[in-house]
């Protein structure tokens, strides 16, 4: 940014914020006389039902710009008031109470407002309506789901709080920024299904780094007759949200502080050292290919502790050094038993002793708790000319994995300025800045589960405390290289949006807004020199490898987005009956986008300089690009009398990324039926209880703009660098299709809300139906054009499903009330079209298979036509070959489909089958007691790829949440769940640990329910050691490790207290609130999987979380205090 720029900057965001602030300050002369010759002043109190004064309640003459709020004890003075106005009284939450005023001191009592349909929820552009009109599919998210525990950012909190809405919060890695989906998405294949985030009129490509204390609305708009309005950019959904805002009365300052202990949260339960070192020395003698004559039998040895050397158990020799804990016994080694901490055991397999001392590598790697701070200050008032809201924060989250971090610093400011009678202005500013560090070569999240989880027996430090490397990824000790890798990762982000609101006529206004976003991000690395082993036959006793270079490297990326709009709102009731309201807008939005990215190693001196690196080693790229949309748009609603209700939403737009088809129309329509207000109903017995029913539904477009997927469809992006005998130039690097057009999302959906009990107890049924059309896919080209594929409008998706909501008070009574809220979620996903290729449902990927119908195929996994793309495929089990009997019995039963290559046969007449069909003796492994048998689909006693089969779906057909919360007087306790079910995981771990390890990893409990001569009957096949090369009972798909996926977690319980008015009048305070909250508390499953709901597709056919960065386990102490 040069000098010009920042300077006009700084000059609109001075003059931007210090106009309200004065205008609030300093009451303009001709207020002066109005409250000196005030003739009137109205005193009284504001309570509830239980006589607690409501601290912040607002007062105001109706008609008037005279306005108050209440204090500490619920007080509150008005003057220049006359005798017969009304005033007015409102508290979020309470039932506004309006009373005339007669002379003498007010006392206003206020009742809980449990009428959700009294809820005002965001529709945008100006337009907002009461739940009880609105004729869409729009959530609104309360400020307390926001922010009762800590999240770095807001979509944290919305684990199951919305149905349809499913984010998946991925990482427990504290920058890591979670998904989310909005009714099944979009895409399958590797396309976003994000939302569309709009802050203050700013779009967004995510919620990272937004502040969840200044956010005060929060709405989630998830079908086409309510997304039209955003058109192209909706396809995916909307959340909307709208920071926070000063409002009139007395000024208020508040403060809140939370700190937070995190623990790791593994989810597996390592066995003992015991176990351990049994387990892995008994499986040497569990696998035939390891035993002398097998094809493995040179390891043997170190199987034996034949020297001092502490390699074995299941590996290799890697060299002299002293790099594990464990020895065997002898005249040379016994004196450890008395240094404390070693202990001796009999080895099962040789007649040696075995001394070992285990080093927990949770002490080694990861941190123990880890501490996050949140602290956050506002400042807050207003008069009848303006008001303001400014706030800073600070965020500090430490990771479980040492040296990563997250920080988070917020300013926000919102202003409003009533500059005449008919002319008023809003500012709202925020920046934020964010650095973060979340890996370095050799510490990759991609081993977290590991670190957590690695080879029990592992020497970190010698004798005098020294630390020691390990033996590499993923054991070794990242404390020896703690301060080679410096890394500088920062986010500078700052938006500004300032309008202009002026009322024409009554009932009709426009508003101009200008809105802008600058998203700065800036990284550098810098690796010194650092231990890269510890061990390798050629290093002499004591040494180490180091790397003896080192590298740096650099990025800097930057868009800018302006946003332009003028809309006008009209708003007017005919004849008492006849409710219009009418928006039209246009609106000009553009993006300008840079990156650069340079690299180097090799120098003089270890400074992140790349003039230091040597010039062959560098390497730079850039990228610009620069993006418009021109929009039209409106909204026309209308009622009758509340009853009949209907609303027509359009949007055209303009996208320049598209060459022949940039424009698209996207309309939306929606009507509503409130059948409780008919007389039949209020007449029909039996229904009283029912005292609010509305039939409603709504059907419309929107488009998706996937970036990743669009490219650009000029000849500046087509072409890329290259080069010709040695000589620099360009070619066409991607051909462009200037006939491309949008992806076009339709939907459909019927809704009815309920309310019983007078509105005590709320219920809405929705379902659902969405089609993605014209879905981008790649046409396959002759290779006569040079090019493999061109992209094209081709393919159709369809998501449908059913919702349903709950919100109730299930119990009120004079000083406790017990409330609930409830979603439900039923989606399904089929693709309905794919590119015509000439294969069955034009199939992509996928494995052949036999139906269990004689030698008949079928093709089943990857993408077909009618079929949901979320199946997992695997081998089915018959059962677990428990004795030799189990084995003698399946005759020339014979298995080619191991993944590592080897062949396995029951019987002797198996291994005929195998010599005939040229399999050589050196592939091929016997079956033994403890090893499954897999089932035969087509009954030729062969077991082979085509034998997989379907054995799950992983994506859950049922999610949904929970909330409630009991209070009593100034006592709080708040809990919420989240569940899923009707899906499957695959615990690609526990397969890893029980079937592949060789050593380098620790055991689950699970290990004592695998298959032994002692322990016929266990759950588990038996342990082998490297089992993939042999009978392969984990590593391969199958049904065993498949489980079901189904859940309930307990995200957030929380207990606070309000102190008493009483109280905090002693300490001159509004208000004083004590918490402490758990956050990420437990499951409830039967599955093996830590995270079931957190799923990662390795290979399309297996879903499982692998080395997910599990989220930690965190209690939250918080206190907030206002003034």
């Amino acid at each position: 940014m040069n000098n010009t720029s920042l300077k006009n900057w700084c000059v609109a965001f001075a003059m931007a914020v210090c106009a309200p602030m004065a205008a609030v300050a300093s009451p303009s002369e001709s207020a002066l006389p109005q409250a000196q010759q005030a003739n009137g002043k109205c005193t009284g109190t504001i309570v509830d039902e239980t006589g607690e004064p409501l601290v912040g309640a607002t007062v105001r003459v109706e008609g008037t710009t005279i306005a108050a709020s209440a204090n500490i004890d619920g007080e509150f003075t008005l003057s220049g008031v006359k005798p017969g106005q009304k005033i007015v009284a409102n508290y979020i939450g309470y039932n506004p109470v309006t009373i005339v005023w007669d002379g003498a001191p007010l006392n206003i009592v206020m009742k809980e407002d449990s009428n959700v349909l009294d809820e005002v929820v965001v529709m945008g552009y100006g337009v907002s309506q009461k739940r009880a009109k609105v004729t869409n599919s729009i959530a609104k998210v309360s400020e307390k789901t926001l922010t009762v525990g800590t999240n770095a950012n807001p979509a944290q909190a919305l684990v199951g709080a919305i149905s349809g809405v499913k984010v998946a919060v991925t990482s427990g890695d504290p920058a890591a920024t979670p998904s989310i989906t909005v009714r099944g998405g979009t895409n399958y294949d590797g396309g976003s299904n994000a939302p569309l985030v709009i802050v203050d009129g700013n779009i967004r490509d995510s919620m990272s780094d937004i502040n969840p204390n200044d956010i005060e609305s929060m709405e989630i708009l998830k079908e086409a007759g309510a997304t039209a309005l955003y058109g192209a950019r909706a396809g995916n959904g909307v959340i909307l949200i709208t920071t926070k805002a000063g409002k009139s009365g007395t000024g208020r300052v508040t403060l809140s502080a939370k700190v937070g202990l995190g623990y790791y949260n593994n989810g597996y339960e390592a066995c003992t050292d015991e176990d351990y070192l049994y387990y892995y020395r008994t499986a040497c003698t569990n696998t035939e290919w390891m035993l002398p004559g097998g094809n493995y039998a040179g390891s043997w040895n170190s199987m034996l502790f034949s020297n001092n050397q502490p390699g074995g158990i299941g590996r290799q020799e890697w060299s002299n050094n002293m790099n594990y804990n464990i020895l065997q016994k002898n005249e040379q080694t016994e004196y450890l038993l008395g240094l404390g901490g070693w202990k001796e055991m009999l080895d099962p397999v040789s007649d040696n002793t075995i001394l070992y001392w285990n080093q927990d590598i949770l002490d080694i790697n990861l941190r123990k708790p880890t501490v996050t701070q949140d602290y956050n200050v506002s400042f807050s008032g207003g008069n009848d000319k303006g008001s303001y809201y400014a706030s800073l924060g600070y965020y500090d989250a430490q990771g479980v994995v040492k040296t990563t971090y997250y920080k988070r610093y917020n300013f926000a400011f919102t202003g409003s300025y009533k500059l005449n009678d008919w002319l008023t202005a809003n500012s709202v500013f925020n920046y934020t800045r964010a650095n973060w560090l979340n890996d370095n070569p050799q510490l990759s999240t991609v081993y977290f589960m590991n670190r957590g989880f690695g080879y029990k027996f592992v020497r970190y430090r010698d004798e005098e405390g020294n630390e020691l490397f390990g033996t590499g990824n993923p054991t070794m000790n990242v404390n020896v290289n703690k301060g080679k890798f410096d890394r500088d990762y920062q986010s500078d982000k700052f938006s500004m949006t300032q309008s202009l609101t002026a009322k024409i006529i009554d009932g009709l206004t426009l508003k101009g807004t200008m809105a802008w976003y600058y998203n700065e991000q800036y990284t550098q690395a810098l690796n010194h020199a650092y231990v890269t082993n510890n061990t390798g036959a050629d290093n002499p006793e004591g040494s180490v490898g180091v790397s003896s270079n080192y590298s740096t490297s650099a990025s800097f990326l930057r868009y800018f987005d302006q946003t332009y709009n003028l809309v006008a709102n009209f708003n007017r009731t005919f004849a008492e009956k006849h409710n219009v309201e009418a928006m039209a807008g246009m609106e000009f939005y553009k993006r300008k986008y840079l990156d650069f990215s340079a690299s180097g190693y090799d120098g003089p001196a270890p400074f992140p300089v790349l003039g230091n690196t040597t010039q062959e080693s560098r390497d730079m790229s850039s990228n610009h690009a620069e993006e418009a949309l021109m929009s039209y748009f409106g909204r026309v609603g209308y009622d009758y009398m509340g009853k009949y209700l209907l609303a027509f939403t359009f949007r055209e737009d303009g996208y320049s990324r598209l060459l022949n088809k940039r424009w698209g129309f996207f309309p939306g329509v929606s009507a509503g039926w409130v059948v409780s207000s008919e007389d039949f109903w209020k007449n029909t017995p039996g229904l009283g209880f029912v005292n609010y029913a509305k039939l409603r539904g709504s059907y419309g477009s929107n488009a998706i703009i996937n970036r990743d997927r669009l490219g650009y469809y000029t000849l500046r992006g087509s072409y890329g660098a290259y080069q010709y005998d040695g000589e620099k130039g360009y070619r066409i690097s991607a051909l462009p299709n200037p006939n491309l057009s949008w992806e076009t999302a339709t939907t459909g959906e019927v809704g009815l809300d309920l309310g019983f009990l007078q509105n005590r107890f709320n219920l809405s049924l929705v379902y659902y139906n969405r089609t993605t059309s014209d879905k981008y896919a790649p046409l396959s080209l002759p290779p006569t054009t040079g090019f493999s594929s061109v992209t094209y409008n081709n393919g159709k998706y369809r998501n449908q499903g059913l919702e349903i909501d709950v919100n109730a008070t299930l119990l009120r009574l004079k000083d406790f009330q017990w409330t609930l809220g409830a979603n439900l979620t039923l989606n399904d996903n089929k693709i309905v079209k794919l590119p015509e290729n000439g294969l069955a449902n034009n199939r992509q990927g996928g494995v052949e298979v036999w139906t269990g119908n004689g030698e008949e195929t079928t093709w089943i996994g990857g993408y077909q036509e009618g079929q949901n793309p979320y199946k997992q495929v695997g081998y089915g089990v018959v059962k677990m070959a428990r004795t030799q009997a189990d084995i003698d019995a399946l005759g020339d039963y014979i298995d080619i489909a191991p993944s590592n290559g080897a062949v396995v046969y029951a019987n002797e007449s198996g291994r005929q089958r195998l010599v005939a069909l040229g399999y050589l003796a050196s592939n091929m492994v016997r079956l033994m007691p403890g090893d499954l048998i897999y089932e035969d689909r087509n009954g030729d006693n062969k077991i082979e790829s085509k034998d997989r089969k379907v054995i799950g779906h992983r994506d859950a057909r049922w999610s949904g949440g929970f909330n409630t919360t009991l209070s009593w007087k100034g006592l709080s306790l708040y809990a919420r769940f989240d569940m899923g079910w009707g899906f499957q995981v695959y615990d690609s771990n526990m397969a890893f640990w029980l079937g592949e390890g060789q050593g380098a990893m620790a055991f689950p409990k699970e290990i004592r329910d695998t298959w032994t001569v002692d322990n016929p009957n266990a759950k588990y096949p038996r342990v082998a050691w490297a089992a993939q090369y042999g009978t392969d009972n984990y590593i391969r798909p199958n049904e065993m490790m498949c489980q079901n996926g189904a859940y309930l977690a307990c995200r957030e319980l929380s207990l606070s207290y309000q102190l008493p008015a009483s109280i905090c009048k002693k300490f001159a305070s509004q208000g004083l609130t004590l918490s402490v909250t758990g956050q990420n508390l437990g499951y409830l499953k039967s599955c093996t999987i830590p995270l079931p709901d957190n799923t990662t597709y390795w290979d399309g056919n297996t879903a499982g979380n692998g080395g997910t960065y599990n989220l930690p386990r965190t209690v939250v102490f918080g206190v907030n205090v206002s003034f």
